[in-house]
């Protein structure tokens, strides 16, 4: 088996798939914490959610057995957020975001995305995405097929900064409670991916105080790079 250097550190490939399955256990255990403690039965019973975390340039490293389509936008997602922010991006932030026009799908599928920092230097992103019952608009579940417009769809959350410090801002909150059909069950949804995103951090901040952040970064590549040869080699099978 071959080694990657990381300056003066070799990382063996063992030690990068018990890395990987860590982070993998981490992303399976925000899917627990979203289907325990959500209100809407579309998460709950469907599992309409999915979670991941993604690097700090936002390229997703691992992800749940959740709904492909969520894990697809992730990216897109997370990079919407480094672009509005940039610099600003400080830890103890959440940011929330649905909208069509940045990554997202319909208004109803809402994605939290929560920055990590190790020793003050951004490491990744936690993301989950979960699809409420209901975010307002022209009719009840917030899907309307006579909609002509995306105003008719409920509220936009154009990469808000729902949290400052780890402090959930009340005022961003309260226009959701306002603005919704089902305000208890949307502020418990938002709570149970909440939750979700910051047991990431906690696990993910595990997981570099174990192994460093060199081992941890080269992982990251590792997944990445395999990724894509297995990928490339199943595509290259087509007929």
């Amino acid at each position: 088996m071959t080694q990657q250097h990381v300056g003066v550190l070799e990382v063996d490939p063992v030690t990068q798939e018990i890395v990987r399955g860590k982070l993998l256990a981490t992303v399976d255990e925000m899917g627990i914490v979203i289907a325990r403690c959500s209100m809407s039965p579309v998460i709950y019973e469907v599992l309409d959610f999915a979670c991941g975390i993604c690097d700090p340039r936002g390229q997703l490293i691992v992800q749940t057995n959740g709904i492909t389509l969520f894990t697809g936008t992730f990216a897109i997602q997370v990079d919407s957020i480094i672009r509005k922010y940039g610099d600003s991006i400080s830890s103890g932030d959440v940011f929330m975001t649905n909208d069509p026009f940045d990554g997202g799908t319909h208004t109803c599928d809402v994605a939290l995305i929560k920055p990590i920092f190790i020793k003050g230097t951004l490491e990744g992103f936690s993301i989950a995405v979960a699809h409420w019952s209901e975010v307002g608009g022209a009719v009840a579940g917030s899907i309307s097929p006579s909609a002509t417009e995306i105003y008719q769809e409920g509220i936009r959350f154009p990469g808000l900064r729902v949290c400052r410090k780890d402090v959930v801002q009340e005022d961003i909150l309260e226009l959701i409670r306002e603005n919704t059909r089902l305000p208890t069950m949307c502020v418990g949804d938002f709570n149970a991916e909440l939750a979700a995103v910051r047991i990431a951090e906690t696990r993910f901040k595990e997981v570099f105080h174990k192994y460093g952040s060199d081992v941890v970064r080269a992982t990251f590549d590792y997944i990445l790079n395999s990724s894509e040869l297995l990928s490339r080699k199943a595509i290259s099978d087509l007929p």
